[in-house]
């Protein structure tokens, strides 16, 4: 999240530990060391995901390289992105208990059954000093 290459993406986060672990099931064939290296980085970024990504109700969407966040209950905009809570659950990576608690937090926040709509994020960019 930036252009000084300093930021990170959670969500992408979860989406690299998915990639690692349908990756090392194809290493196991081929190299026992190698899905075994694979397996230990996918344990520490599952580890790192829930410890620095967690906000209290849901994942952080990304830090950018300023340091500033982005998804957190702390933003005048963009508190929660849909993103970052999906794949903790798509990815198996997130903690059971967080994975449930960020899910009810995106169904209490970017549903919309009235409009018929599950939002990206919300609330939208419009005025604040985060510019993503």
């Amino acid at each position: 999240m930036g252009n000084k290459g300093r930021g990170e993406s959670v969500w992408l986060g979860f989406f690299q530990y998915k990639v690692l672990q349908e990756f090392s099931k194809i290493c196991e064939k081929y190299d026992v060391r190698v899905a075994e290296k694979y397996r230990k980085i996918m344990e520490d970024l599952r580890k790192a995901l829930n410890t620095n990504a967690w906000d209290g109700r849901w994942y952080r969407r990304a830090f950018m390289d300023d340091g500033n966040v982005l998804g957190s209950i702390q933003n005048e905009e963009c508190r929660i992105d849909s993103i970052a809570q999906s794949w903790a659950t798509i990815s198996g990576a997130g903690d059971n208990d967080k994975k449930y608690i960020s899910m009810e937090s995106l169904e209490n926040h970017l549903i919309d059954k009235e409009a018929g709509i599950i939002k990206l994020l919300d609330p939208p960019f419009e005025k604040s000093k985060l510019e993503p």
